[in-house]
């Protein structure tokens, strides 16, 4: 049904409420008045009476409409002044590591480059790598927030070997006046919790990153304590601080808070909104107390539930040797793009694999069932004829025992468990280095298969 305007309902209810006063109020009064003259200055203090009262009332509907109007235009102002910073921000962010990536690529042709110089601007190419990845997954995961294909996965997790891993994930980006330290409010053998790992380790690299971007000299510390029946976590810094004014609108979307615009300071403004928006999911609260020059600390507290005993996870991949060698061992590799395919080549060249390729899961199913000494499948998930879940549940209906590895850009970390119920015994998440393929291979393989020559035969 079509929305009726507001003009035309306005006007409409005018004429009408008009002629149902001049109907009834003429009526009453006639029957009331017989003297001409008089009934005369009744009708038009009558009149009067309805100018005032619709102009009053007309007034309160049309202030009401105009406030809803002048509000949803401010919304619209700001909303277009945050549209068009950020994708000046998006901009730079992007095109900065971009320029990076390609201005040392073609260093690498010059003929006149050491062998020094290569390595140094391989290191340049990799950290501009991982900052337009860090940019990407930043969006990715905002984008599914706010689509609402986020939810939580708890599960047993070791508190204070994942804050270890946030340490030693930021430790080698710690300018040479900055000091960062780690406490931990339990002793390894009592901080086992239940969780999500994933959106807490994404929280406290998101605080630690923030810290250490905004602090030139002093400290960065985090850790947590346990509080009643609470986690509470801190980061606190000797940064240049936040004003009070902007504590609240940094845990918007697209918003900085950068006191000055003499410095910038990279970054898309979405990571404490993405903190905060986990939180949400998550039963926890962040608060941030801060004043300008002064440094900054944020909190963010997390139910407290205890897990006796960790879920088993394999760590056999752990306990390899540097080089493994898959001698016999063969590998299909259903993907249907050449160069993500080629990469995969040159990672296992000197581990003694045979790989055999499937450009679609309709050929990986076929093979496998044709093959029997395939020994792992790589599977990625979006590919022509046939996607890798469904190619996955066949596999696993033709041959249970044979692993079958997601390797793909589409699967979100937030959907690891539907991942496994369609038959994956892993997944590698798209760009993968050699040392993460090689974990996840060795996982299945270190301790089978016939004509595997590992250390283990």
């Amino acid at each position: 049904m079509k929305k009726i305007r507001f003009e035309y309902k306005f006007t409409f209810i005018y004429l009408l409420l008009g002629l149902l006063w001049i109907l009834f109020s003429d009526r009453l009064i006639g029957s009331m008045i017989t003297d001409h003259d008089y009934l005369t200055r009744v009708q038009t203090f009558k009149g009067w009476f309805y100018v005032i009262l619709t102009a009053i009332l007309f007034f309160h509907i049309l202030r009401k409409h105009l406030i809803k109007l002048r509000n949803a235009e401010k919304q619209a102002v700001e909303s277009d002044q945050l549209k068009t910073a950020f994708l000046q921000n998006i901009s730079h962010e992007i095109r900065t590591p971009m320029n990076g990536i390609m201005g040392f690529t073609s260093l690498l042709s010059e003929e006149h480059t050491t062998e020094d110089q290569k390595k140094e601007y391989l290191t340049y190419i990799s950290q501009s790598a991982n900052r337009l990845l860090d940019l990407v997954n930043q969006v990715l995961d905002i984008s599914l927030i706010e689509t609402g294909n986020v939810t939580v996965n708890n599960k047993a997790v070791r508190l204070n070997s994942l804050l270890m891993d946030v340490f030693r994930h930021w430790h080698p980006m710690v300018k040479e006046e900055v000091d960062l330290r780690i406490s931990c409010g339990l002793s390894d053998h009592t901080d086992n919790i239940y969780t999500d790992e994933y959106k807490l380790k994404q929280i406290l690299n998101n605080l630690v990153g923030n810290a250490l971007k905004f602090t030139e000299k002093g400290q960065v510390h985090f850790g947590y304590i346990l509080k009643d029946n609470l986690i509470e976590f801190f980061v606190k810094d000797t940064g240049i601080g936040i004003d009070r004014k902007f504590h609240t609108d940094i845990f918007k979307r697209f918003r900085k808070a950068e006191p000055s615009i003499s410095k910038f300071y990279e970054g898309a403004g979405l990571g404490l909104a993405i903190c905060q928006s986990n939180l949400n999911l998550m039963n926890g609260k962040i608060s941030l107390e801060s004043e300008p020059g002064q440094g900054a600390e944020f909190r963010v507290t997390l139910p407290y539930l205890k897990a006796d005993t960790l879920f088993p996870k394999d760590k056999i991949a752990k306990q390899r040797p540097a080089h493994v060698s898959l001698n016999g061992i063969t590998i299909l590799v259903a993907e249907d793009e050449i160069l993500n395919y080629k990469y995969i080549e040159d990672l296992l060249a000197d581990t003694g694999v045979n790989l055999v390729s499937a450009v679609n899961g309709s050929q990986a199913v076929d093979y496998c069932r044709d093959n029997r000494e395939v020994h792992l499948v790589l599977m990625d998930i979006r590919m022509p004829v046939m996607d890798g879940l469904e190619a996955t549940k066949r596999i696993k209906e033709l041959r249970p025992d044979l692993p079958v590895i997601a390797q793909s850009a589409y699967i979100e970390k937030d959907r690891q468990p539907q991942v496994r119920e369609a038959g994956f015994d892993d997944f590698l998440f798209k760009p993968f280095l050699k040392e993460e393929l090689m974990d996840a291979i060795s996982g299945f393989l270190y301790t089978r298969k016939p004509g595997y020559s590992g250390p283990n035969q």
